[in-house]
C-alpha cells in the first residue's frame, strides 16, 4: 500500500513540473494576445479646423480585455492634437466619439490630415492604424467677438485686405483686461463653445474649451485701450491705446468723478452740463454692458456711446458701483419740469441684482436712493422706467409735484391703461396686484393734465 502511495505522489509531482516548463499551461498567468483594429474612419473626411468630427472604429481582441484607443492628429508633419478614449468589452469594442480637430497657429489651408490610432489591452498589447484621405480647411469667419471677463462684448470684423485679421477701433476700454475671442455668442451675449474660442494656454493664445482660461492684454503707458487686432493665422494680438489728456468735454471717464455714500451704498459722482440729443463717449469701466444708463434719460447708441435725451442743463451723474447703474440728479426737482416719484420696494433697473435686492427706494426725498426722477417727454407728461417688487404688503409708489411732499396725486384720480398691475389702498398709493411680474421692468407714463397712467412692460 505504501508503495502505491509513493507512485501516486511521484506522478503528481512530475505533472506539476511538466506544466511549469510550458507557458501554455501556466495557470497563474492570463493568456496574451494582440488587439486588431478591424475598421476605422472619420466623418466627415473633409472638415474645417476648429470643428469636431466623429471617429468610428471597431476593435477586437481574442483573449485580452481592451483598455484604450489613443489617437494622434497630424497636419502635414506637425502633431496638432492627441487624446485617449477609454474602451472595454472583452473581445469586441465599437467606438463612435466626437473629437476636436484644433485650429493651430500658421495652419495651412486644404491640408492633408492623418489620424493615427493605437488600440491597447490590459497586458500592454497594442495595434496601430492610420486614417488617411482627410482634408482640413482653414476657417473663414464673417466676424468674431471680443468678450471681456467684466461683461463687455464687441464684434471684431475682418480687414478687407487680409481676411485672417479681425479688428475693432475706437473701443475706449480699460488699459488692462482679461478676455476671450469667440466665434459665436448666445442671444444674451454669453460665449457659445460650440464654435471656436481662443484664450490662454501656457501664456500663449490658443483655442480652448469651456474650462479654458482667459487671455490678458495690457496697454503699457496708456489710460485706455483703443484699438484691438487679432491675427487668426499667427494667433497674435496687437493693441493701441490713448490717454485722458487728449479727450474732450464730450468724453466721460471715472477720473472726472468724485465719491459719495448714500444709505450705505457707494457712488461715483460727476457734475456736468448735458446737451439734449448729444452723444457722449464713455471710457474704461463705464463701457461695461452690465451698466444700465438711466433708461429715461439715456440711449446706448454704440458699445461706448450714450445719447442724452433730457433737456439741456446742469446735472449730476451718479454711478452706483453696487447696482451697476448710472442715474441722474438735479437740485430741487419740481413740477412742471419734473414729477418726482417715491415709494417702497421700487428702484431703477439693474442687470446684476434680482428679487427684492433690486429695490432701493423707501418713502422719502433725501438722496438719489430715495426716489425716482421721471423725464418730461411733453407738457404735463412724464416717463419713468422702474423695477417694482411683487409684495403688496409693503410695496407702493406715488408721484408728487416736488420733493417737499406737495401736490400728490393718488391712485383714485388716475385712469390706467396698458398693463393692469396696480390697485389702490387707504393711502391712495399705487400698490402692485397679482399681475405684477417681478422679473420685468415697467415704463410708467403719467399724464398730469388728463390724469391717465399708461403702463408698459419691458425687458432689459
Amino acid at each position: 500500500m505504501k508503495y502505491i502511495e509513493k507512485i501516486i505522489i511521484l506522478t503528481a509531482f512530475s505533472l506539476i513540473l511538466f506544466a511549469s516548463c510550458d507557458d501554455e499551461y501556466d495557470f497563474g498567468s492570463p493568456k496574451q494576445s494582440t488587439p486588431v483594429i478591424e475598421s476605422a474612419g472619420i466623418e466627415p473626411s473633409t472638415f474645417i479646423f476648429g470643428d469636431t468630427v466623429t471617429l468610428n472604429a471597431k476593435i477586437t481582441d481574442p483573449a485580452t480585455t481592451l483598455t484604450t484607443l489613443e489617437y494622434q492628429i497630424k497636419s502635414g508633419d506637425k502633431v496638432i492634437s492627441t487624446g485617449s478614449i477609454p474602451i472595454s468589452g472583452g473581445s469586441t469594442a465599437t467606438v463612435s466619439n466626437k473629437i476636436l480637430i484644433p485650429l493651430t497657429p500658421e495652419q495651412s489651408d486644404n491640408a492633408q490630415v492623418v489620424i493615427s490610432l493605437t488600440a491597447n489591452n490590459v497586458l500592454k498589447g497594442f495595434a496601430n492604424r492610420d486614417i488617411t484621405g482627410l482634408t482640413g480647411k482653414r476657417p473663414v469667419y464673417e466676424k468674431l467677438y471680443l468678450v471681456t471677463d467684466d461683461g463687455f462684448v464687441v464684434e471684431l470684423l475682418p480687414q478687407s485686405t487680409n481676411k485672417d485679421i479681425y479688428e475693432r477701433k475706437g473701443l475706449s476700454l480699460e488699459h488692462s483686461m482679461s478676455y476671450k475671442i469667440a466665434e459665436k455668442v448666445t442671444s444674451d451675449k454669453q460665449i457659445d463653445y460650440s464654435g471656436t474660442v481662443w484664450g490662454n494656454v501656457n501664456g500663449k493664445i490658443s483655442t480652448i474649451d469651456e474650462k479654458g482660461e482667459s487671455a490678458f492684454v495690457h496697454a503699457v503707458g496708456y489710460d485706455f485701450l483703443n484699438d484691438f487686432l487679432f491675427d487668426n493665422l499667427k494667433f497674435s494680438v496687437d493693441i493701441a491705446g490713448i490717454n485722458e489728456d487728449i479727450l474732450g468735454e464730450d468724453d466721460i471717464f471715472l477720473s472726472k468723478f468724485g465719491e459719495a455714500i448714500f444709505d450705505g451704498e457707494f457712488f461715483r459722482t460727476y457734475e456736468c452740463n448735458l446737451v439734449k440729443n448729444r452723444e457722449y463717449t464713455v471710457f474704461g469701466a463705464l463701457v461695461s454692458e452690465k451698466i444700465v444708463y438711466n433708461l429715461d434719460y439715456f440711449e446706448r447708441t454704440a458699445h461706448n456711446k450714450v445719447k442724452f435725451l433730457g433737456e439741456t442743463g446742469d446735472y449730476t451723474l451718479y454711478y452706483n458701483t453696487y447696482r451697476q447703474h448710472v442715474i441722474l440728479w438735479v437740485d430741487g426737482p419740481a413740477y412742471p419740469d419734473y414729477l418726482p416719484i417715491t415709494g417702497g420696494g421700487i428702484g431703477y433697473p439693474t442687470k446684476v441684482l434680482s428679487g427684492e435686492d433690486r429695490a432701493h427706494c423707501w418713502w422719502g426725498f433725501g438722496n438719489p436712493r430715495n426716489f425716482i426722477l421721471p423725464r418730461k417727454i411733453a407738457d404735463n407728461v412724464f416717463q419713468a422706467t422702474i423695477f417694482i417688487h411683487d409684495d403688496p404688503g409693503w410695496v407702493g409708489l406715488k408721484p408728487f409735484e416736488n420733493t417737499g411732499w406737495g401736490g400728490e396725486k393718488g391712485f383714485d384720480v388716475f385712469t390706467i391703461t396698458g398693463e393692469d398691475i396696480f390697485d389702490g389702498n387707504d393711502g391712495n398709493n399705487f400698490i402692485p396686484n397679482n399681475n405684477i411680474d417681478s422679473d420685468a421692468i415697467y415704463r410708467l407714463t403719467f399724464n398730469w393734465a388728463n390724469n391717465t397712467l399708461n403702463v408698459e412692460k419691458m425687458t432689459l
